[in-house]
């Protein structure tokens, strides 16, 4: 793109003061969004990918290469059964740390509290909810049921069989 490497310093100069730790070389591609930035650690040589999203505290160690459209977070929200979603709040941040000489593919989603350690691959796609050694790929996408809510009676009660989505399947 014109000004593709200009723009790309710009932004690195720009951004590094507003994260809690910036080497003196990074990268910070178009489209990243960080939040305040308070709890990124970015390491040298390493990118915040085009269109990548950050959430809650996370280091990224030195020369980490981010494909477009990665997501890591270090929060998540709660799932407490005696509340509805809307109601929730936020279990404690659990940091994410990326080690050294990692790749992380397109797409790929990043859970709370998850460690990838140095020279790690993580496949497009990928979502990542355990920890990866040192020199691991990872590939897929498996979505397992891992436990099911046992909704209160209270709850329930907020959300009767005759719900606007019921409405809609009735209408279509």
């Amino acid at each position: 793109m014109p000004f593709g490497r200009p723009s790309r310093r710009l932004r690195s100069v720009l951004i590094a003061p507003l994260l809690e730790y910036s080497a003196d070389v990074i990268y910070i591609e178009r489209g990243a969004r960080f939040g305040d930035g308070s709890k990124i650690r970015l390491g040298h040589r390493s990118n915040l990918g085009i269109d990548c999203r950050l959430h809650g505290p996370v280091d990224i160690g030195d020369d980490v290469m981010m494909a477009p459209g990665v997501v890591i977070y270090g929060s998540a929200h709660g799932t407490n059964v005696d509340r509805p979603m809307w109601e929730q709040s936020y279990p404690p941040e659990r940091r994410v740390t990326i080690k050294n000489d990692v790749w992380i593919g397109t797409r790929a989603i990043i859970l709370p509290g998850v460690t990838i350690g140095s020279h790690a691959i993580i496949g497009a796609g990928a979502i990542i909810s355990r920890d990866v050694k040192d020199g691991e790929c990872v590939v897929g996408s498996v979505g397992r049921v891992i436990r099911v809510r046992d909704v209160s009676p209270e709850v329930r009660a907020l959300y009767p069989k005759s719900d606007a989505l019921n409405s809609l399947r009735a209408d279509g």
